[in-house]
């Protein structure tokens, strides 16, 4: 794994850290890869060895590498169909990589600029992206759902919940019972860490009571919790969202990220909607974009989903607002 070449060899040898013991170089490799996500390590992984494995195919270094192999490496996975999203990935893997092996970095020389740069123009970078579920897709989902089925109970809470706390998947499978409390003016969503939040400060969202009982995230919360608990199976001190199995029977393990897609595929298919248009980020833009389109500012959208900025923001809200009030197309006399 990438992330192992920042520490080196523990003991002896050359690496960087050889001057240092063994348990305490050990604990400095820990704390180095805690410096990003597991799955980051893992994404960076895979794509070093793609590197490696196509400059063994070529004949070429790859650690350390020219500018002219990795400039090669990009152009021949653009000709390859991978998205610029995918090469902008593993052109961060490959600057990863040689700077934790003290190397000169080539992704920053002009030769891979100049190919990156070409590469955007005639490719593009604009992310494929899932349709949003918004209100009313999402109401048209959760009216399917049946009270009687544990599993229909879970997702109806699953589903609103994180649609109201425009939440991301991991922030929502993350949650564990404590930290959802429920007063008087609604649910307090305690995310403990998330994407943007990695040294886990920490952030409280409230969700407040739905207009119509079908669609309110807090009396979903409350049945989902309910119904565990008459399972057979109280959330209380546990994971909030739990796998359900075959014979309808409450497991201990939380949900994973992934599960959160299919869950919301699952749904939108039992609603007539085609599940390939649909993903579990799908929840989290259509909040952003319901919102824009009920008139809410940029400001609480982005305190809602913890954007750090309106940049980050504006591809959420844009659709929303297409035929807002200030729509000039609709204001010179057609």
């Amino acid at each position: 794994m990438v992330a192992g070449e920042v520490v080196g060899p523990a003991t002896g040898g050359a690496g960087p850290l050889a001057g240092l013991g063994g348990p305490l170089a050990g604990r400095v490799g820990d704390y180095a890869r805690a410096s990003r996500s597991a799955a980051t390590w893992r994404a960076y992984d895979a794509d070093l060895r793609h590197f490696r494995g196509w400059c063994a195919q070529e004949g070429l270094g790859d650690l350390p590498a020219s500018a002219v192999t990795v400039a090669g490496y990009i152009a021949a996975l653009a000709d390859a169909g991978y998205a610029p999203s995918t090469i902008r990935r593993r052109l961060a893997a490959i600057s990863v990589a040689h700077q934790l092996a003290h190397a000169v970095n080539p992704t920053g020389a002009a030769e891979v600029s100049a190919v990156w740069n070409g590469i955007r123009r005639s490719r593009g970078v604009a992310p494929s992206r899932k349709a949003a579920l918004d209100t009313s897709l999402l109401s048209r989902v959760v009216a399917g759902l049946d009270d009687a089925v544990l599993a229909d109970v879970r997702d109806r809470a699953l589903l609103l919940v994180g649609f109201a706390g425009c939440l991301r998947r991991s922030e929502l499978v993350g949650l564990n019972t404590a930290d959802l409390v429920e007063t008087d003016d609604g649910l307090v969503v305690t995310v403990r860490r998330s994407k943007t939040d990695q040294e886990a400060a920490g952030a409280q969202v409230g969700l407040a009571y739905g207009s119509y009982r079908p669609t309110c995230p807090v009396r979903a919360w409350r049945g989902w919790v309910a119904a565990a608990a008459g399972a057979g199976v109280p959330l209380a001190g546990g994971p909030a969202f739990r796998g359900i199995n075959r014979h309808g029977q409450v497991g201990a393990v939380r949900l994973y990220s992934g599960s959160v897609a299919r869950i919301v595929q699952r749904r939108v298919a039992a609603a007539g909607l085609d599940p390939a248009d649909f993903a579990g980020h799908s929840l989290r833009s259509g909040f952003a974009t319901a919102a824009a389109r009920a008139g809410v500012t940029d400001r609480s959208i982005m305190r809602q989903g913890r954007w750090r900025s309106a940049a980050s923001l504006e591809s959420y809200v844009r659709a929303g607002r297409l035929f807002d009030a200030d729509n000039p197309s609709g204001r010179v006399g057609l």
